[in-house]
């Protein structure tokens, strides 16, 4: 199929992403919580044809709270082309839990979420470790967006590491 230099570049760039890595932020004390690639599960957030959710949604515990990962992937490389995009957590209550939360992005009004889901829609993923102790999951999801400063995710918990940022946007 043919596509202008126009188009193509505009398609990339409305596709652009802006990622910060900075290794000293790395290193993070995770006080002996086990976040190793092994206990996450992955699924593809929707189904095949970008419609509505994955099926597979129903997988996802409903009787916990934890962590979850979207990711954008990239077959050409298989295993080892995956661009983290946002990080979150949910604690778990008598009213919220994993599953609820991850099927509430679906319909965020967030836009940096809904370009999340509407961009990369069909190569959406989604990882997530249940976890018990809603502190810990709070704590936990703190330190990972402060250290990763994914793309998506708009606040950053350290007003230190915040500032950083604001002073040096373009």
């Amino acid at each position: 199929m043919e596509v202008s230099a126009f188009d193509l570049g505009s398609e990339i760039n409305k596709k652009k992403v802006f990622y910060r890595l900075h290794q000293p932020l790395w290193n993070v004390d995770l006080e002996g919580i086990d976040i190793s690639e092994g206990r996450w599960r992955t699924i593809k957030y929707l189904n095949e044809d970008g419609s509505r959710l994955n099926d597979l949604l129903a997988d996802v515990p409903n009787d916990t709270g934890g962590l979850y990962l979207f990711k954008i992937h990239c077959p050409m490389i298989p295993g080892i082309s995956e661009y983290p995009v946002y990080i979150g957590r949910v604690q778990f209550t008598a009213h919220q839990n994993l599953r609820k939360r991850i099927r509430e992005y679906y319909s965020d009004d967030r836009p940096k979420i809904n370009r999340m889901i509407e961009t990369w829609g069909n190569e959406l993923y989604l990882s997530f470790l249940p976890l018990d102790g809603n502190e810990r999951i709070v704590d936990l999801e703190e330190k990972l967006i402060n250290s990763l400063l994914l793309p998506f995710n708009d606040k950053i918990p350290s007003k230190e590491i915040s500032a950083a940022i604001k002073a040096f946007q373009e």
